[in-house]
C-alpha cells in the first residue's frame, strides 16, 4: 500500500471514485443532504487526501486519529429518501464507498505508473481489507480475497442496486465540472475527459455519459505521458510529502 498510495498522479482518480459512489442512491443522498460539496470541492477533496495519506503513512497514533474522525463524521450522517432510511454507518455503503476507493486506485496505479502482477494486486488487497473493519465494515462482509472483492464488484454493476436518480445526477454533473475559479478550468477539463474514459460503461450509461475520441485519446496520451516521466520525475515532485522516506 505503501509503495502505491505515495504517488501523486493518484488524484486522477478522484473524479472516478467519486462517480462510482454517487451511482449508488444513498450515498448521493447523505451527499446532498450533509455535505457542501460542490461549493467546497477543493477543500473536501484536501481533507479527505490528508486523513487518507494519514491512515496509510501515519504513526499507529495519526492513523487511529484520522479513522475516528473519519468514523465522526460518519455517525452525524443519517436520513431518508423516498421512504427509505440511509446512514452513512450503513456498513454495506460504506463497502461499496471503500471497493470504489480500492477499485480506482488500482485502475489510475496501473495506467499511470506501472502495470501491477497478479500477486502484486493480491498483496495490495490484503493490506487494504484490514481497513475495512477500522472504518466499520464487518469482516464477515469484507470479501475475503481479490477473486471475492471483483466478483463484488462486478455484481454490483450489473445489479439494480447502482442507479441514477435525478439527484445523483446533478452531483455528478458538479463532479465533472465544479463550479472552479477559471484557471482551473483548463486541467479539470482534461481529468473530466480521463474520468470518462475510465469508468465502467455500465456507470457511463447509466447517467447519460459518453467517453468518445477525445476522451479516450486523452486517457491514452496523458497515461504515456505519465508512465514516460514518472521514472526520471525526482521523489520529492512525485510523491506525497507525507510518504516521503516511508515504504
Amino acid at each position: 500500500m505503501r509503495r502505491i498510495h505515495r504517488e501523486r498522479v493518484l488524484l486522477v482518480g478522484g473524479q472516478r471514485a467519486l462517480v462510482l459512489q454517487l451511482a449508488h442512491p444513498m450515498v448521493a443522498a447523505g451527499v446532498a443532504d450533509h455535505s457542501d460539496f460542490p461549493r467546497k470541492a477543493l477543500e473536501r477533496l484536501r481533507r479527505t487526501l490528508d486523513l487518507t495519506l494519514a491512515t496509510v503513512f501515519g504513526t499507529p497514533v495519526e492513523m487511529e486519529a484520522a479513522v475516528a474522525s473519519i468514523r465522526r463524521v460518519h455517525e452525524r450522517v443519517s436520513g431518508s429518501r423516498a421512504g427509505r432510511s440511509y446512514r452513512a454507518t450503513d456498513p454495506r455503503l460504506l463497502l461499496w464507498v471503500n471497493a470504489t476507493l480500492i477499485d480506482t486506485t488500482l485502475v489510475v496505479y496501473e495506467r499511470f505508473v506501472r502495470p501491477l502482477s497478479e500477486e502484486e494486486r493480491r498483496r495490495y488487497y490484503e493490506e487494504a481489507k484490514p481497513f475495512g473493519p477500522l472504518y466499520g465494515i464487518p469482516d464477515e462482509l469484507v470479501p475475503p480475497d481479490l477473486e471475492a472483492f471483483d466478483q463484488y464488484q462486478r455484481e454490483m454493476l450489473e445489479g439494480d442496486e447502482l442507479r441514477a436518480t435525478a439527484e445523483s445526477r446533478r452531483l455528478v454533473g458538479a463532479v465533472l465540472r465544479p463550479p472552479l475559479p477559471l484557471w482551473w478550468r483548463g486541467p479539470t477539463e482534461a481529468v473530466r475527459l480521463v474520468t470518462l474514459a475510465l469508468l465502467p460503461g455500465r456507470i457511463r450509461e447509466m447517467f447519460g455519459l459518453r467517453a468518445g475520441p477525445a476522451a479516450r485519446l486523452a486517457l491514452a496520451a496523458s497515461a504515456a505521458g505519465s508512465r514516460l516521466v514518472l521514472p526520471v520525475l525526482p521523489r520529492r515532485l512525485r510523491d506525497f510529502e507525507m510518504a516521503r522516506g516511508k515504504g
